[in-house]
């Protein structure tokens, strides 16, 4: 009875943890600004999955249709994005914001299945001289 109960807990154990570790695998992005990236692109494999952040240039974005190219900056350095349209562009998203885009570097452009962008302004209170009244 005791080497059933090892044998199938040795099975389980050895599937769950193939599971976790090629499940793992394919959701595993690296992080990087776009200023890492421009200064280190030959690092970066086709299928290797990258987030990175920066700002939206401006005068960079163009919608086409679902799709959209933009550059995204940081640090003097850039990086040209091509947004594949599975999903739809943020609200927030336009130029000059805060954007972070996830995708695959190939042939020297992140080609991004989602974007996420933040509006600085909307999570910042403003606020009048002390003593006056609070600005909403």
């Amino acid at each position: 009875m005791n080497v059933k109960f090892t044998v199938l807990a040795s099975i389980i154990a050895l599937s769950l943890g193939t599971i976790a570790f090629f499940s793992s695998k394919e959701t595993s992005y690296t992080l990087l600004d776009a200023s890492d990236l421009a200064a280190n692109p030959a690092k970066y494999e086709p299928d290797d999955l990258l987030r990175v952040r920066g700002f939206v240039k401006l005068g960079s974005l163009i919608r086409e249709g679902k799709t959209a190219k933009f550059v995204l900056q940081l640090n003097e350095k850039e990086v040209p994005v091509f947004f594949t349209g599975a999903t739809l562009l943020p609200d927030a998203f336009k130029e000059g914001t805060r954007a972070r885009v996830d995708g695959v570097w190939k042939n020297g452009v992140i080609v991004a299945d989602k974007v996420e962008a933040k509006c600085a302004s909307k999570y910042e209170a403003g606020y009048k001289g002390e003593g006056e009244d609070k600005e909403y």
